[in-house]
Parts: C-alpha cells; sequence; structure tokens
C-alpha cells in the first residue's frame, strides 16, 4: 500500500475526531435523554404536588381535631376528621348499665398533649402524643376491699341470709355483681383519679383529598379503647375472687316486747347423743360456736327416760337437758345467739311495778321464747338491788343485793352490794356500759372465772337447800341456764347455793349470778316446762328472762 502524504494523513485525522465527536454526543444525547425527561416528569410531578398539598387541611390542625374528638370520646366525629380503618366509633355500644357508665366516664378522664414539633414528609406527618387515659388497672386496685364492705352492707340491710346466699354460703351472682358495679360506680364519679399515662406517635397520609389515619390500631391502644361490657367483665372476673363471707347479723328491735316467731321446724328432742353431735356439725350451728368449747357433752349421764331438746336456726343454737346434780334433777340450758338483742327480759304488764303475774309458760307463748326462765326477784313492791328496764333506772336499793346487768352485746356485767353510793353514779354505771336491764336477786357466784360465792347473803337462804336457779356465761353470746329441783323417785334432795356454785364451775362458766329459786325455778323450752317444779305447779312471777330467735 503506498504511503500517504503528510497532508493526506492530517486530513484523515481531523476526519476522523469529528466523527468520534458526533458519535460520543450522539451517545451522550441517548444515555440522557431518559434522565432529562424523568427530570422533567418530577419537576411536573412535585409541581401537581406541590398545587394538592397547597390545598390540603393543616395536619396538625387535623390531628388536634381528631385528637380532641376521639378523647371526647365522640369516634364517629374522630373517624370523620381522620378516616381509617374501622375503629371504636363502629363497635357496638354497652349494653349493661354499668358498661355504660364507664363509657361515659372515659372521656372525662381523657385528656392528650403534643410532644415537640411534627414531621412532615411529602404527604406523610408524624407526631408524638401523650395521653391521660383511663386505667384498668387503676380501677381494679383496691376495688376488691370496696366491694366487700357493699357486701356487708347488703348482708346488714337484708330482710334474710336466702336473699344473699346460696346453700353453699356464697354470695348470689346478683349480689355480687350488684356489690361490683355499686363499688365501680362510685370510682366512675371521680374518674380523674384513675388515669394513666400512654404515649403514641399519630401518622397521617393525605389521599383521595383528605387526611387519614395510617396507624389506628397503635393509636386506640394507646387511648385504652376497649367496650364498656368487655371492661366492665375484665375487672369484676380480677376483682371479685376474693369476697369475704359476711354472717347475716339478725337483730330484734330493742323496744319490741316480743322476740320474732321460731320456725317449728327447727325444733326436735332425741335420746340418742349422736343426733347432737351431728346437729352440731352443721354450718349454722358452727357459725355460732365458733371456737368455743360446749359444756354439753355426748358422755353426760342423762336423767333416765328424758330427752335431749334443741332448736337451731342461723341465730341460735339452744341445747336442753337433764342431768343428776347434787343428788337432784339438774336441768341445763346452753345457748348460742347471733346478736345481744336476744337475750331478752320481760315483766308483767310490759311497765314498771305492775301487778299482773304470769307463769313463765305463759310468759314464753307471748313472747316467742325459745327458751324462758323464772326471773329475778323484781316485784313491785320489794326493795331489792338496782332495777333497770329499757335502759332506765326505775329502782335505786344498792345495799340489799348483787345486781346483774346485760347490756347490748349480750354481756353480764355485775355490781356489788354498795359499790354504787349514789343513783347518778349508778346511772352513769348504766350509760357508759349500754346497760339494757338489770337482774336484781343475786349474789353473783362466778365473775371473771374467779369463784367469789359468798358465805352470807340476805337473800334466797343460800346455805339450806333449795330449788336453785342460776344464769351464766361460758364465752361470747354463750350461755348457761341451770335448775337444781328435786323429783320422785329417786331425786329427793334439793342444793345449798354453794352445791348450785360448783356445779356452774364445773360446766365452765366465766360468770354466773343467781336467780330466784324455790317454786320460780323453771325452764320453759317451746312453750313446755321442762324441770320438775316445786309443788307440782308454776306460780305467777312478775318477769322472765328469754332467748329469742332473731331470724325474721
Amino acid at each position: 500500500m503506498p504511503e500517504r502524504s503528510l497532508f493526506e494523513n492530517k486530513f484523515m485525522e481531523e476526519y476522523m475526531g469529528r466523527k468520534t465527536v458526533k458519535s460520543i454526543k450522539k451517545k451522550l444525547f441517548i444515555l440522557l435523554s431518559p434522565l432529562l425527561l424523568l427530570l422533567l416528569a418530577g419537576i411536573a410531578w412535585f409541581g401537581m404536588e406541590a398545587a394538592i398539598m397547597s390545598k390540603a387541611p393543616d395536619p396538625a390542625e387535623t390531628a388536634e381535631k381528631f385528637l380532641s374528638s376521639a378523647c371526647s370520646g365522640d369516634w364517629g366525629q374522630a373517624e370523620t376528621i381522620l378516616p381509617g380503618t374501622a375503629g371504636p366509633g363502629n363497635r357496638i355500644p354497652a349494653e349493661t348499665d354499668i358498661g355504660k357508665a364507664i363509657e361515659a366516664a372515659a372521656p372525662a378522664a381523657c385528656s392528650y398533649a403534643f410532644i415537640g414539633e411534627g414531621s412532615f414528609s411529602g404527604r406523610e406527618y408524624r407526631r408524638n402524643v401523650r395521653f391521660q387515659v383511663l386505667s384498668s388497672e387503676k380501677l381494679a386496685k383496691g376495688l376488691n376491699a370496696e366491694i366487700n364492705a357493699v357486701l356487708a352492707r347488703l348482708v346488714e340491710q337484708a330482710a334474710l341470709a336466702e336473699d344473699i346466699y346460696d346453700e353453699n354460703r356464697e354470695f348470689r351472682p346478683g349480689v355480687v355483681s350488684a356489690a361490683f358495679s355499686e363499688a365501680l360506680r362510685a370510682r366512675l364519679e371521680c374518674p380523674a383519679d384513675y388515669t394513666e399515662e400512654t404515649a403514641a406517635t399519630i401518622e397521617m397520609r393525605y389521599e383521595k383529598g383528605c387526611w387519614q389515619l395510617k396507624n389506628p390500631e397503635a393509636l386506640y391502644a394507646a387511648l385504652s379503647v376497649k367496650p364498656g361490657d368487655a371492661l366492665a367483665d375484665t375487672l369484676k372476673a380480677e376483682t371479685t375472687t376474693e369476697l369475704i363471707y359476711v354472717p347475716k347479723r339478725y337483730k330484734i328491735e330493742e323496744t319490741a316486747l316480743t322476740g320474732r316467731a321460731p320456725d317449728p321446724a327447727c325444733f326436735g328432742e332425741t335420746t340418742d347423743p349422736a343426733v347432737i353431735s351431728a346437729l352440731l356439725e352443721r354450718p349454722e350451728a358452727k357459725a355460732l360456736i365458733g371456737e368455743q368449747a360446749l359444756a354439753w357433752s355426748p358422755e353426760t349421764a342423762l336423767i333416765p327416760d328424758t330427752a335431749i331438746r334443741y332448736y337451731l336456726d342461723e341465730t341460735i343454737l339452744a341445747i336442753v337437758w337433764q342431768e343428776e346434780e347434787a343428788q337432784a334433777v339438774g336441768t341445763f340450758a346452753e345457748v348460742f345467739i347471733a346478736d345481744g338483742s336476744q337475750l331478752r327480759r320481760r315483766i308483767a304488764g310490759d311497765e314498771p311495778f305492775s301487778f299482773d303475774f304470769k307463769t313463765t309458760t305463759e310468759f314464753a307463748l307471748e313472747t316467742n321464747a325459745v327458751l324462758a326462765l323464772g326471773g329475778d326477784f323484781y316485784h313491785h313492791d320489794r326493795a331489792c338491788g338496782i332495777s333497770v328496764y329499757q335502759r332506765n333506772l326505775i329502782r335505786f336499793e344498792p345495799s340489799s343485793s348483787d345486781t346483774c346487768y346485760i347490756n347490748s352485746a349480750g354481756d353480764m356485767l355485775f355490781s356489788y352490794r354498795d359499790q354504787f353510793s349514789s343513783q347518778e353514779e349508778a346511772q352513769k354505771f348504766v350509760e357508759e356500759n349500754d346497760v339494757l336491764f338489770s337482774l336484781c336477786f343475786g349474789p353473783v357466784l362466778i365473775d371473771n372465772g374467779q369463784d367469789v360465792t359468798p358465805e352470807y347473803y340476805q337473800w334466797g337462804e343460800i346455805n339450806d337447800t333449795y330449788a336453785r336457779s342460776a344464769l351464766g356465761m361460758l364465752g361470747q353470746r354463750h350461755y348457761l341456764s341451770m335448775n337444781i329441783n328435786c323429783q320422785k323417785p329417786g331425786y329427793y334432795y334439793l342444793a345449798t347455793l354453794r352445791q348450785a356454785a360448783d356445779a356452774m364451775l364445773e360446766k365452765g362458766c366465766v360468770k354466773a349470778y343467781t336467780l330466784d329459786g324455790g317454786q320460780t325455778a323453771t325452764t320453759v323450752f317451746n312453750c313446755q316446762l321442762i324441770n320438775p317444779v316445786q309443788f307440782g305447779w308454776e306460780k305467777p312471777i312478775s318477769d322472765i328472762i328469754y332467748f329469742a330467735t332473731a331470724r325474721p
């Protein structure tokens, strides 16, 4: 090939150079054209977005309106402001009263505050929020104690125990629901006292011409949104597991002239001590007895051909039996009562110093007595002891006898001869000790577990043998009465006061007081005379002591 000249070579170089530049430019154009189109499209898109967003409501104001509606409980309005996933506004409203109360209280407890500034990115807006909301945990804390307090009041107000408890001594479901609702309603009256702090981020996106909520579930969780009925069920399950059994405490009105009528089906009699042992295992008996020991024993040697008599309901347990005592017939009655109002006194004519007289059996019929005992030495013309009737001090003769006082709790209190120097002093004792009535005969046999039986006493021929009568306490609202009488054949003897005191000590009495003996020494159970009364007939007397059921 012939060699090119210098001119030809230079021409070729210039030609090829221009060709390469064109090629490069062409390639660059091909490469940059899409990018340029994208840039132009982006500019156009941003322009369109700017135009769209320029018409969008202020996201901060929208968020504030939404949260204001949500906190006020107007979820329908809230979801109109910020459409999103169907939430609380679409739930079924509470059907129960307590559920409605929860839903009504929740808005009063709810408030919110923004944390810092919101962040705006394109069509999206985010802002942190702090809430104060009704707290189920704080509502539950301590609510059990308040429920138990309501239950105790409902028990007290109920006419009958079975209105409150089932046969297993469990609260009836309706009673529990009522107590729960009342206790919770009391808390819901001040919902701001039971709030907690939560936090969340409200996330919004502008779409379809409006701001929409992106994270409704997180926001609902922070607002503790839960249907009222569901929250009530949860709280009830958490707070009603430890309910305290409160015995129904029946009470007889202080001014009532009679006790309540006993249930004939609650009386019984047997010659088999095992029947009494089974009776003592019944729930109502155990509730009355508690941890106390009984004077009654299945090992007791009974007087031949005599029955053991009993009465039991949830307010009173009485067991009456006869055994040999001081070679005579000892008639004992052991009684537990639920309330001090069940130990009562009745005087003839129902007013002090009446000239009316009745037998113990007649008194028992009039007073609905489960157990009635011949009374003290009260009489219109006897100046004996310090007489209190229906809280009124009606006679003041402190030198003649020891006095036994019965207070509203059913406790036996004593004063001794010449203990009070003035009627005012005695009146103060009566008022300070809540004394309802007194018994005047004596003497005191046992005081605080100590034998205080005197060797001399004005009344009752204490060192001679007579029919004896005494009332003692074995424990709280736990009593023992005793009559000692003679009976043919085989029990010809009577007892000295010393023998009577020894019998009460042996039975475990911590307090004991002598009642009028002789022909007044009577035990009437279920309106039937039980003991063999001296001379074979009941003497009309001026008063009785009796135990009554308090069950309506």
